[in-house]
């Protein structure tokens, strides 16, 4: 690991991909630069050759100063109604820095969506492809990580996370940063939008028999209906808009496009991660 200055940009470091992005270009001796949104997360402790810095995407003045000497950038915003306005001061800077590389982490899109994550990401998209700067875009499928927020029902033996008939290529994302880096360093990506999805077809009862037989205890999928999922989340205080959105993904018989992991396999030349290793791998989080 030499001590250039970092080329590349990974915006939301702290997030649940951005953080595997980092690791590995540090595993590989790639510098990198690393935003957060506060300042004791960009004071903290980094990976070797990873820079932290103060990346709030409201304040042009971290933005200016995060980007500075950056050619390369790993893109995150997240899903809400503000991330348009938000991606387009990213783009415009990364305009100004003369920026030849984008990777993009977006998600799945259907069509027929008014509202929520895949209006968002589709406008995401629309700026990105008209921003002129050379483009990857990640379309992940659902990530197993998010199963972390359901890990104190697990505990108890019984989930939950809508209807239980939807059968989701569950993805993990380490292997969606894998393909984020391999993007972001490697020649041959240039356009590309890829859909990337894990290697297993699991229905609710599916993904519970997973943690079953992982935990060596019964865990059930509670099948409820989208209408009374969406009841149980305004308990958490969430906003309207963060509820809507999840209610719409929730209502989809089916996740929207390719459910594939041809494209993973073929990128990192490897099958992408089981839900079972997952959850091996993060057993402490869900032992009763």
């Amino acid at each position: 690991m030499t001590n250039e200055t970092p080329k590349i940009l990974i915006t939301a470091a702290g997030g649940k991909v951005g953080q595997h992005v980092a690791k590995q270009l540090s595993d590989k001796g790639v510098a990198a630069r690393a935003g957060f949104h506060s300042q004791d997360k960009a004071a903290a402790p980094q990976p070797r050759g990873i820079e932290g810095v103060v990346l709030d995407f409201e304040n042009p003045e971290t933005i200016a100063a995060a980007f500075e000497g950056i050619d390369t950038l790993f893109l995150v915003t997240p899903g809400s109604p503000y991330a348009a306005r938000q991606e387009e001061r990213l783009l415009a800077e990364a305009k100004k820095v003369g920026v030849g590389r984008l990777v993009k982490l977006s998600g799945k899109i259907a069509e027929h969506h008014t509202v929520g994550f895949g209006v968002w990401n589709t406008e995401a998209e629309r700026q990105i492809k008209g921003s002129g700067i050379p483009y990857t875009i990640l379309r992940g499928n659902f990530f197993m990580q998010n199963l972390f927020g359901s890990a104190g029902q697990i505990k108890q033996g019984a989930f939950t996370m809508g209807p239980a008939a939807k059968k989701i290529a569950l993805l993990d994302t380490r292997d969606v940063a894998a393909v984020a880096v391999a993007a972001l360093i490697e020649p041959g990506h240039g356009g590309q939008t890829y859909d990337l999805n894990g290697p297993e077809l699991l229905d609710g009862h599916a993904q519970a028999a997973v943690f079953s037989d992982v935990l060596g205890r019964p865990v059930k999928y509670l099948d409820v209906s989208a209408a009374d999922f969406i009841e149980n989340l305004k308990k958490f205080g969430l906003p309207d808009w963060l509820i809507e959105a999840f209610g719409v993904a929730a209502a989809d018989a089916e996740v929207p496009g390719d459910q594939s992991s041809a494209t993973v396999e073929r990128i990192l030349q490897r099958k992408p991660g089981s839900l079972a290793q997952f959850v091996r791998d993060h057993r402490s989080l869900f032992d009763a």
